[in-house]
C-alpha cells in the first residue's frame, strides 16, 4: 500500500457497526456483529454456501448516511452479486437476504452530552461556595512568614539575570 494512503482510507471508510442479519435459501438465520472497516463472509464461519465481504460506504454527499456495500457470491464459477443495504433495508443477492440492523441512532453520528440531573454542582469536585472572602481557619504566623520570604527570594532571583 503507498505511503498516505492508510490514512485516506480511514477517512473515506466509515467503521461498520450493528448486526447483519442473513437468511440462506433454507430458512437459516444467521447474525453477524459488525466490527471495524470491513467483514468477510466465508463460507467455513458462516456456513454459507459462498462466501462475500461487507464494508460500509457514505451513500449522501456530505456524508451523513451511511449504507452497506454488500458482495456475496455462491461456491460456483459464477460471478458474485453486489448491493448497496440501507439501515433497517434488506437486499437479495444470489438467493441470501441481508437485513442491515444499526444500533439505536445514526451509524456515524456525534453522541449527544446527557444533561445533568437537578440540583447537582456541575462539577462535583470544586469546593463548596463560602459566603465571605476568608479561611474558615486561621493560618500561623510562621506559615505566613516562610511564604513572603519565597515570594521575597523569587522576585530577587529574577531580577539579578
Amino acid at each position: 500500500m503507498a505511503p498516505g494512503t492508510n490514512g485516506w482510507f480511514r477517512r473515506r471508510s466509515p467503521r461498520l457497526s450493528g448486526t447483519l442479519h442473513i437468511r440462506d435459501a433454507t430458512g437459516r438465520e444467521l447474525v453477524v456483529p459488525l466490527r471495524g472497516r470491513a467483514a468477510l463472509l466465508t463460507a467455513g464461519g458462516t456456513r454459507l454456501r459462498g462466501h462475500g465481504e461487507v464494508w460500509a460506504v457514505h451513500t449522501s454527499a456530505p456524508a451523513a448516511e451511511t449504507s452497506l456495500m454488500i458482495i456475496y457470491g455462491g461456491a460456483g464459477a459464477g460471478a458474485a452479486a453486489s448491493g448497496l443495504c440501507a439501515a433497517g433495508q434488506t437486499v437479495v443477492l444470489d438467493g441470501v437476504t441481508f437485513t442491515w440492523r444499526a444500533p439505536g441512532g445514526p451509524v456515524n453520528a456525534v453522541p449527544r452530552q446527557r444533561p445533568a440531573p437537578a440540583g447537582l454542582p456541575r462539577n462535583r469536585r470544586t469546593p463548596p461556595a463560602r459566603s465571605s472572602n476568608t479561611r474558615s481557619e486561621p493560618v500561623p504566623a510562621a506559615g505566613l512568614r516562610s511564604r513572603l520570604r519565597n515570594m521575597v527570594r523569587v522576585v530577587t532571583q529574577a531580577t539579578r539575570h
